[in-house]
C-alpha cells in the first residue's frame, strides 16, 4: 500500500518514517505519547521534530492538526533522504579485507 500511497500518514517510529521516505512519499508523522499508555516514554517527539526540522516529512505533535496539514501537504516538498548504507558497508569491507 505504501507503493501506491501518495501521502503516508503514521507514528513516529523511525522504521515506518524511513521506508515512506526512502520510496519518496510525502510523509505526515504523529508521535504515540506516554501519556496516553501509547508508548513507555515520549521518544518518538523528538523522532518526529528531527525529521521535520530536516525537511523530511511534516510532523504534528497532535492529531488535532492533521487536518490543517492535509490541507498544506500538496505543496510540500519532501528533502531526499540519502542513504550512507553502500559506503559504509564499502569502509568494513576496506577494514576487513586489510586485517
Amino acid at each position: 500500500l505504501v507503493d501506491k500511497a501518495d501521502v503516508i500518514i503514521t507514528h513516529g517510529g523511525v522504521g515506518s518514517i524511513i521506508t515512506a521516505i526512502t520510496k519518496g512519499k510525502k510523509v505526515i508523522a504523529v508521535p504515540r505519547l506516554g501519556k496516553y499508555n501509547e508508548h513507555v516514554n515520549d521518544h518518538q517527539i523528538q523522532i518526529v521534530e528531527t525529521f521535520s526540522n530536516q525537511g523530511f516529512i511534516k510532523g504534528i505533535k497532535d492529531v488535532s492538526e492533521l487536518k490543517e496539514t492535509l490541507r498544506e501537504i500538496d505543496t510540500f516538498i519532501p528533502n531526499k533522504l540519502e542513504s550512507n548504507t553502500e559506503h559504509i558497508i564499502n569502509i568494513i569491507e576496506d577494514f576487513i579485507q586489510n586485517v
